[in-house]
């Protein structure tokens, strides 16, 4: 026996390219159609609706459609809107960059024996055209590892050996020392809570407390007391002394200063290096790679904005959006972990708004770009390619070769995504060979 369901009219489907990213799409769907969709929808709830009275699968279809026409009525609205936007993006070969947003329909007031229309919009993936991808321009980047720098990093390694040293009473507080407090916070004359601290440990000049309240402390001489008023700014991790200030009475009770070991060849080696001159060598070249690194990411961030703005295109707003959550997202996390409050990150959101969405756009253009120029350099990755990366990844993890290859050969869609990952870097890596450095 032959579907019926084969018979019915065909939907009338009209599409219209009205500008770079934006698509139309006007539809009817025939009375008979609509009709055994409605059907067959009503059938399929009325075997599993319980209505008082009844046994599940005995309920009346009459009173079945006459309790859920609105509801069914949606579910069908919805599932041909799907089937006949696919059908008319596949059939118009439309680069749909979203799902259809309805601007006009007769559902509302749809009727039995009535044909259902509807226009939807949906937003377009433009076609992008290279303008401009070589001689793009960067700034270089002039900074020097100093002396400095590399005593900080030797301070780090031979912190844990380090002995605290009192110092006289008469030496008044500078960067650099250590001061151990007594101190009580109060805010609008009731003692705060959680602001107060026997036998403190301070590091004036350090980043993690706040500068009115080091500052404040700067000069200071041991057995001395102060009061030290902080303002803390408007989107402090604590709701409730943001953008309010805290009075502190507060005691300093002893300076000190950490005495570092000097360094032998055994304390060298546990560093991997045979002397003292070797290690200082050795965190001097680490702090180099690293600043080459960092200047190349600057200088890749400086030719990407490089290539967008020479190449201007116009993008749907639902990819900026969704790009954008997808930001948001990333963000929120990174600072619900720093365990700021909900209030905070909003407020932070609210303040930063129009960098995080500057960020989105570009990011949804270089998405679209780069392609183009893998396209324009017929640019591929090879057995070579992928053997070189997973040999960096076993080198930075320790994993086995064979894993990894039996990991992507039997993950196909990782794989492709590896791939293009690494297109990816290729067609950046040729933007800084072509680029001009200034």
């Amino acid at each position: 026996m032959q579907n019926p369901m084969k018979f019915l009219p065909e939907p009338e489907i009209k599409y219209t390219q009205k500008s770079k990213i934006l698509g139309e799409f006007e539809v009817n769907i025939h009375s008979s159609t609509m009709k055994e969709k409605m059907n067959t929808a009503f059938s399929r709830l009325q075997n599993k609706v319980k209505i008082p009275g009844y046994r599940p699968g005995k309920v009346p279809l009459e009173m079945v459609k006459k309790k859920y026409h609105e509801d069914v009525l949606h579910e069908v609205f919805n599932q041909v809107v799907s089937e006949t936007y696919r059908k008319g993006a596949i059939d118009n070969k439309v680069p749909v960059a979203s799902d259809p947003y309805i601007t006009k329909t007769n559902l509302n007031e749809w009727k039995d024996g009535e044909n259902l229309s509807y226009t939807a919009q949906v937003d377009l993936i433009p076609s992008v055209e290279l303008k401009k991808y070589k001689g793009l321009t960067a700034t270089k980047k002039e900074s020097k590892i100093e002396q400095k720098d590399v005593d900080i990093v030797l301070k780090n390694l031979l912190d844990p050996r380090a002995e605290f040293v009192a110092l006289d009473a008469n030496t008044k507080a500078k960067e650099g020392q250590f001061a151990l407090l007594d101190f009580q916070g109060s805010l609008e004359g009731k003692p705060l809570k959680d602001s107060d601290a026997k036998d403190f440990m301070l590091e004036l000049g350090s980043q993690n407390s706040l500068k009115e309240f080091q500052d404040g402390i700067l000069g200071m001489k041991a057995g001395e007391n102060k009061t030290i008023t902080v303002n803390y700014p408007e989107d402090y991790k604590n709701t409730e002394i943001a953008g309010k200030s805290v009075i502190y009475e507060v005691q300093v009770k002893e300076l000190k200063e950490k005495k570092y070991p000097e360094i032998t060849e055994e304390i060298a080696k546990e560093f991997q290096a045979e002397s003292k001159e070797d290690l200082l060598a050795k965190i001097k070249k680490s702090l180099e790679d690293e600043l080459v690194t960092e200047q190349k990411q600057q200088t890749t961030e400086e030719i990407l904005y490089s290539l967008v703005e020479s190449n201007p295109i116009d993008v749907p707003v639902s990819l900026v959006q969704r790009q954008l959550q997808h930001i948001l997202g990333d963000v929120s996390n990174m600072l619900k972990r720093q365990q700021y409050s909900e209030n905070v990150i909003a407020d932070y959101f609210r303040k930063h708004s129009k960098e995080f969405e500057q960020r989105a756009e570009k990011e949804v253009k270089l998405a679209l770009l780069l392609p183009k120029v893998i396209e324009e350099e017929k640019i591929t990755t090879n057995e070579e390619d992928l053997k070189k990366h997973f040999d960096e990844i076993v080198k930075q993890s320790g994993q086995k070769i064979e894993a990894i290859e039996k990991f992507y050969e039997t993950n196909t869609q990782r794989k492709t995504e590896l791939i293009r990952e690494l297109e990816r870097k290729k067609a950046i890596d040729l933007l800084i060979q072509h680029a001009v450095i200034k």
